[in-house]
């Protein structure tokens, strides 16, 4: 094992493990969602309240993240790593042999918990290993397969619940191998020398910064908007409004992700021409013009070109406010501000189809996704209140994702 400031070795197989992480991400949430009229009916409860699927399992990243950001830097990432995608896996299969509703939701609980832990290591496994300009390379790639992955998993998973509504929970299997692979690389353990006190006012202060403050805002904000408008509602509108199929619904939404991934390829020209402020205001224009479009048209497969603007308005901003992030922290605080970064995230999530859900259910979905605009607004007087401060570029040596 690799300490101190000793990376591990930038080899074919850590690529493989970074971007089996990152394929594995999205199979959490996004390949049940066009699955979410099959598991209400299966339940017996209001397809609304379905919200609780998704929410169940960004709840644990509340707890979790923090707790598996500190223990990363503390006792290193393969002691964190291995028992997540374990519990990844043991939870999803669980959930293949739920009954009741209830008895989904707390295994969607156990799964949660380990993709928190796996999730946050994915993006510290990039940084510890590579350096510079190739660091920014591998961020931009294990986007685009992030994105690809998410664009993927609602076919996969819509194809697969139209066969058994249990089959989507069986692709959280793909962690085992992954487990494998982790298991025989040699990965970063941090050193600890310092003292707990001093490591967590070294975090402190990083976090009081205002510009470290406006960012984590951002992000969410950013996942509001994903989980609520489009993860939640976005569902209820195909099946209420179009008589979608949860195949149609999982291509529809996949174009978010294509458009995601193909505006990750795009960042270091974009970040090299134009200023971060006037990135972020066209990001939330985007999001506007997505969220309205969406909730006004009313053909099925009109929907694709707006889905698509919103997965641009996704692909350049979560990168981008993820790269200035990076930037915040020095090595030794990195894993817990992306933590702070990751319970913000998964507060989103919560937050997201909470609010959202509860909104399509009073005044049906065209409105709750309309509604998207709000927090999108409120990233343009954020925007504007930071002012001067989005002057600077992100530094490619180190840019990170979340």
């Amino acid at each position: 094992m690799y300490h101190d400031t000793m990376n591990p070795p930038a080899t074919i197989a850590m690529r493989i493990l970074v971007f089996g992480i990152a394929l594995l991400i999205a199979t959490g949430i996004a390949s049940l969602l066009p699955a979410l009229p099959l598991l209400a009916d299966e339940f017996g409860v209001p397809l609304t309240d379905t919200w609780g699927i998704i929410a169940a399992f960004a709840l644990p990243g509340l707890i979790c993240i923090p707790i598996a950001g500190v223990l990363a830097d503390r006792i290193g990432r393969k002691r964190v790593l291995l028992p997540a995608l374990a519990l990844f896996a043991l939870g999803g299969m669980a959930c293949v042999f739920a009954h009741t509703y209830i008895q989904l939701l707390v295994f969607r609980l156990v799964q949660g918990v380990g993709a928190a832990a796996f999730a946050l290591m994915y993006t510290t496994l990039i940084a510890d290993t590579w350096q510079g300009h190739e660091r920014l390379t591998m961020m931009s790639w294990s986007s685009v397969v992030l994105g690809l992955s998410t664009a993927a998993s609602p076919a996969i998973g819509g194809a697969l619940a139209m066969l058994d509504w249990r089959l989507p929970f069986l692709l959280s299997l793909a962690a085992l191998p992954l487990m494998f692979l982790a298991y025989r690389l040699p990965l970063l353990t941090p050193g600890t020398s310092s003292s707990f006190r001093a490591y967590a006012g070294a975090c402190l202060s990083c976090v009081r910064d205002r510009q470290t403050l406006f960012l984590l805002s951002l992000t969410l904000l950013t996942f509001i908007m994903l989980s609520g408008p489009l993860l939640t509602c976005f569902p209820i509108l195909a099946e209420e409004k179009f008589q979608a199929t949860p195949l149609e619904t999982g291509l529809i939404l996949a174009l978010a992700s294509v458009a995601a991934g193909l505006a990750a390829l795009g960042l270091p020209k974009l970040y090299r021409r134009y200023s971060t402020r006037s990135l972020l205001l066209v990001i939330t224009a985007l999001y506007i013009i997505g969220f309205i479009s969406i909730s006004l048209i009313h053909v099925l497969w009109l929907l694709a070109p707006a889905v698509f603007l919103y997965g641009l308005a996704q692909g350049l901003n979560i990168p981008l406010v993820s790269s200035l992030l990076a930037d915040q922290a020095g090595d030794d605080q990195r894993t817990s501000l992306l933590a702070l970064n990751g319970i913000l995230l998964r507060l989103g999530q919560i937050i997201g189809p909470a609010i959202f859900g509860t909104l399509a259910g009073w005044a049906g979905p065209s409105w709750a996704i309309a509604a998207g605009v709000v927090p999108a607004l409120v990233m343009v007087w954020l925007v504007m209140a930071q002012g001067l401060h989005l002057s600077t570029k992100p530094h490619y040596a180190t840019a990170g994702y979340s």
